[in-house]
């Protein structure tokens, strides 16, 4: 017995009771998650409404609120019988407006609770959206990225993604004080009414996903739902594609630049990257050898930093052309269905390559399920290329340094010809 105290007091039993504790909270969580996307809005059909009307106040059009009920009769099959039934929305009001067609398509009004909740509303796109600023703001968001872009007097999406966080945390509170620990009722199903961008957002939070992963995610469309059901066992919630809509996971493709074994670097381009190699070794050993004693003290370092600048200058020439060169050696494809793809999922090369289609502009036009559709039946003649074909797979395109794409892929050298000693030549 005094072994058994000993051991209590230096906290060997901390981690089983953290374990039986989490269990134990994990019971009393929803069986399922049903997030939600509003039904078509004013805003969706009509852009100009963004100049002149604040996007909180963007109603349902009438074919809005017809999806919004045919949601309502969808998800009345799914929802339980006798159990208890939380409800989170936007505040918004095409979310609120949204939730009303539920009822009026038969989602059941009965023991369900209602939270308003302002930390799941749409990303902040600014006051007002003028027409003009679309174009200058896309431009911008090219370059600082998609994820973490501010426009004028608006959220990044990493900014929604902290608010998205805080909202599970407070939804989940283990402490004993988050909405669901904190009541005496359990619900079986929690339903979010949302948006397009905050629940790709929310299941990024959930998932783990890398920011590559969330951007590859398309938006639902009007009053589609993903289902997430609860797997107590291991303390988590994963897809549920049986009783999502569509059945499937979400949506997600992602642009890739294919190197083809077949395709050799054109000879111009690696005549260009030579001389450069060969500007910048003289100019490394000019400086090598230049008198130590030209300068002393703070010049000295002055000296030194001009110096460090202009290799820098040429390793960035060197960088440039080999992106160059590995562009010309590639071909446009597209990755369909990429949640499919097993984690790490750009070490699946095979997964991958059954999973492409010719071409990056498949987005331009027509509505989500169409393009889901045609890309689908692109993909369904069956693979592009085959792993003999292919010598590397460049996933980041202009995103990357060319360094920083072989230090992605655990590489210490360049998959094109490379006679420089110090670099050691490496191809696949």
């Amino acid at each position: 017995m005094d072994e058994l105290l000993k051991q209590f007091e230096s906290g060997c039993f901390d981690d089983q009771v953290a374990i039986q504790r989490r269990r134990l909270a994990w019971k009393h969580r929803p069986e399922r998650i049903v997030l939600l996307r509003h039904g078509q809005s004013e805003g969706n059909v009509d852009k100009m409404l963004y100049t002149s009307k604040g996007d909180s106040r963007l109603e349902l059009t009438r074919e809005g609120i017809c999806q919004a009920k045919e949601a309502g009769s969808r998800l009345k099959q799914i929802a339980p019988k006798s159990r208890n039934i939380i409800v989170c929305t936007s505040p918004f009001e095409r979310a609120m407006q949204t939730l009303l067609g539920l009822y009026e398509g038969g989602f059941p009004r009965d023991r369900v609770r209602i939270h308003i909740d302002p930390q799941i509303r749409e990303q902040e796109f600014g006051n007002f959206q003028p027409p003009g600023l679309t174009g200058m703001v896309r431009a911008e968001e090219d370059l600082v990225g998609r994820t973490y872009y501010r426009r004028p007097n608006a959220e990044s999406s990493a900014d929604v993604f902290d608010r998205v966080k805080q909202f599970w945390d407070k939804l989940f509170g283990e402490n004993g004080n988050g909405l669901l620990a904190g009541d005496s009722r359990t619900y079986d199903m929690c339903l979010v009414v949302t948006h397009g961008l905050t629940i790709r957002l929310m299941l990024m939070c959930l998932f783990n996903w890398s920011v590559a992963t969330f951007e590859s995610v398309w938006n639902l469309s009007y009053c589609e739902h993903v289902t997430l059901k609860k797997n107590s066992e291991q303390c988590r919630y994963e897809f549920c594609t049986e009783e999502s809509f569509p059945a499937r996971l979400p949506w997600a493709t992602r642009k890739v630049w294919v190197v083809l074994k077949n395709t050799p670097a054109p000879k111009r381009m690696i005549w260009k990257l030579e001389k450069i190699r060969e500007a910048r070794r003289i100019l490394g050993g000019a400086l090598d050898a230049g008198d130590p004693d030209e300068h002393e003290g703070h010049e000295e370092f002055d000296a030194d930093a001009k110096d460090d600048a202009m290799l820098d200058r040429f390793d960035k020439f060197l960088d440039a052309q080999q992106n160059k060169i590995l562009r010309a050696r590639s071909l446009p494809f597209t990755v369909i269905n990429y949640l499919e793809i097993p984690q790490p999922r750009t070490m699946h090369i095979e997964a991958v390559l059954s999973r492409l289609v010719p071409g990056h502009n498949h987005s331009d036009s027509g509505t989500v399920p169409l393009k889901r559709a045609k890309l689908e039946e692109l993909a369904a003649k069956g693979p592009a290329l085959t792993k003999e074909q292919v010598e590397f797979i460049d996933w980041w395109g202009s995103k990357l340094s060319y360094e920083g794409k072989m230090l992605r892929c655990n590489r210490s050298g360049t998959i094109h010809q490379d006679d420089d000693p110090r670099r050691g030549a490496s191809k696949l």
